[in-house]
Parts: structure tokens; sequence; C-alpha cells
């Protein structure tokens, strides 16, 4: 592991830590609503705090791995980098800001935003390898799987009304 990727771990660890510490000291302080006779389970700020106490979880086991210098190299393509973060920062935006409660139903959002997902980051390598109509039939295959996962769990587990 090359000391610029220990210190990048080391450094993302820590910033994951961080952020998970303040999603959990947040959640803790959102109302309990005991006045209400609410089931425990369903309090706010639960699932947000256990989502920040994995965040905790995995950045404190990033920032010793970095500190270690343990873990695989990762082969990195330079070249392909930024149109793949651009592409994800055009996805997730466009699903958060554009789509999600502002039209189709959250199970249809959830699943184009997986097909395009799995697609567009696939298009290079499925073309160039002459297997495009297998890509378009396996992204339709996890979006329909994922949309549906994703809506029984916010719905059924963590009974969040989607929009």
């Amino acid at each position: 592991m090359s000391t610029r990727s220990q210190r990048a771990d080391f450094l993302f660890g820590l910033l994951w830590s961080a952020l998970g510490l303040l999603i959990a000291f947040e959640s803790w302080r959102m109302p309990r609503l005991e006045a209400q006779h609410i089931n425990p389970y369903t309090i706010p700020g639960l699932v947000p705090g256990m989502l920040g106490l994995l965040l905790v979880l995995f950045g404190v086991i990033l920032a010793l791995r970095g500190w270690r210098g343990a873990g695989p190299e990762l082969a990195v393509n330079a070249d392909a980098a930024p149109w793949r973060i651009g592409l994800a920062l055009v996805l997730c935006l466009g699903f958060g800001l554009g789509v999600l409660g502002h039209g189709p139903p959250f199970w249809l959002a959830a699943g184009i935003f997986l097909f395009l997902a799995v697609l567009l980051f696939e298009l290079p390598e499925r073309r160039a390898a002459g297997t495009l109509a297998r890509g378009v039939v396996r992204a339709g295959l996890v979006a329909v799987i994922g949309a549906a996962a994703l809506t029984f769990i916010f719905q059924e587990l963590f009974l969040v009304r989607l929009p």
C-alpha cells in the first residue's frame, strides 16, 4: 500500500468517523415523543443514529487500516475517474433533488436511478466487450430487484412513508 493511499485512508477514516459522530449526536438530541407513548423502535432519530454509529465504526476501521498500512492496493484508472465522479454526482443530485418527491413514486424513481447507474457505469466496458444487450438486461434486473427491496425495507421495516 502506497504512502499516499495510507494517508488518504487515514484522513477519510477520520472524516467519516467525525461525520458519523455528528449524525449520532444530532439523532440523540431529537425528541423521543415519550408523551405520545409511541413504540420505542419508531422514535425519531433511531435509524439515523444507528447509521451514524455505523459510519463511526467503518471510519475507525478505515483510519486504522490507513495507519497500519494494511489493505489491498487498488488499481486506479486515473483517466476514467473524473467522468465517473461527475456521473455519480449528476445521478445522485438528479435523484435527490430532481426526481425524489417531485413526480414519480419512490419505487419508480429508485428503479430508474439504479438502472441508469448500473448501465452508464458499465457502458464503456460493455461496449468494448460487445455485451451491451446483456448489460441492459443486467441493469434492468438490478433496478427491479433493488427498487423492490428498497421500497420494502423503508416502508415495512423502517415504517417510512415514501413519496
